[in-house]
């Protein structure tokens, strides 16, 4: 056989080999290899794999486990349990995605040394900031909230320190966006806000939450971030809210679907940003309905300021003759669910005469992809 030949032959074969390779790691099959369950195990906290069940991993402390799942695999999943964590969860890597399941319950232990961040301020440690779930500087990084997360707050004459649900950070050396894409969904329980900081192209789907929160979002140096449905219900009938969201400043290119407030304090709060609103929805009489106003007050963005702002929001109902709200969750099982689930919720408010008007908002996931 000739050269040229020879050299024919070996080709087809590398790229037929190559080929199979690629099709392989590409297989339906392979989501469930790269797919980590995290659950307690008497006083520790273990990581199996989906596939076969094995413990991958085992630690007291669920931080450690959480972390290993999310650096060994794509699809950390956290099922039902009380976990009680020495520290934030530090999101390690791109492309991941971590899943809080219902009846799973997320505390900090008061007692260990905690990582925070803090305002940019004169003194910047005054106030520090503990985010259970911390992503700095991962692109498209996808949180799954349908558990709950536990707030805690410590003060002092000199300072102080609180924890955060989840905040995506991406802050950086550049002063633009160091994060883009991704995923944030929050249907579980928090009483605090859910944090996106100099992030671009994150898209947040749902955020509803019945426990009056002073915002249920907040957003600063974003751009071009697509929300669905934010929501921030009272715990109690009749009951008033702060802020649906907090546009707090320097964020452009915001398009929301659906704000949905009760009694709120501002159903939204633009300052120095630009924001497009299908439409928002005031679940009785609110105290006020858009706030826009100057920066003010200590802020995380390394954005440079740009000195104007925009709030157009298409439409606006107001329902007077509500009596009360709630949330509707219609929600996947894991992990018989996977690797493909919707998740919907629905805000369904009561109103007098008996009637019901009902907001809803779906979205659809895919794990083997």
């Amino acid at each position: 056989m000739s050269l040229p030949k020879i050299l024919f032959v070996f080709d087809c074969k590398f790229y037929l080999i190559a080929f199979f390779v690629i099709l392989s790691s590409d297989s339906p099959a392979n989501w469930k290899d790269q797919t980590h369950m995290v659950s307690k195990d008497g006083q520790e906290c273990v990581v199996r794999a989906l596939k076969n069940d094995a413990v991958l991993f085992r630690h007291k402390d669920p931080q450690r486990c959480v972390e290993w799942g999310m650096s060994n695999g794509v699809n950390t999943i956290v099922l039902e349990g009380e976990y009680i964590f020495d520290d934030r969860i530090d999101v390690p890597r791109p492309g991941v995605t971590l899943i809080v399941d219902k009846g799973a319950i997320f505390k900090l232990n008061p007692d260990t040394k905690h990582s925070t961040i803090s305002f940019k301020a004169r003194n910047p440690d005054y106030w520090g900031m503990i985010p259970f779930i911390y992503n700095k500087g991962h692109s498209n990084v996808n949180v799954l909230i349908f558990g709950e997360l536990v707030k805690y707050r410590w003060e002092t004459e000199e300072r102080g320190r609180q924890t955060l649900p989840v905040m995506y950070d991406g802050r950086n050396v550049n002063g633009d966006c160091g994060l883009s894409g991704g995923t944030m969904l929050v249907t579980g329980t928090a009483t605090d806000s859910f944090w996106l900081i100099d992030s671009s192209d994150v898209k947040v789907p749902i955020v509803a939450l019945d426990t009056g929160p002073g915002a249920s979002l907040v957003l600063e140096g974003c751009e071009d971030c697509d929300l669905g449905m934010i929501v921030n219900l009272a715990p109690e009938s009749g009951g008033k809210t702060g802020e649906t969201i907090d546009l707090n400043s320097r964020s452009i290119d915001i398009t929301i679907e659906r704000l949905i407030g009760e009694r709120s304090y501002e159903i939204i709060d633009c300052n120095e940003s630009h924001v497009i609103v299908d439409e928002a929805v005031s679940v009785g009489p609110p105290q006020k309905l858009f706030g826009r106003g100057p920066v003010s007050g200590p802020r995380f963005t390394d954005r440079k300021s740009f000195g104007t702002r925009s709030l157009h929001v298409k439409k606006t109902t107001v329902l007077n003759e509500a009596l009360q709200a709630k949330l509707i969750h219609d929600l996947p099982s894991f992990p018989e669910s996977l690797p493909r689930f919707t998740v919907r919720t629905t805000v369904e408010v009561g109103l007098k005469g008996g009637q019901n008007r009902r907001y809803s908002r779906s979205v659809e996931f895919d794990l083997s992809n």
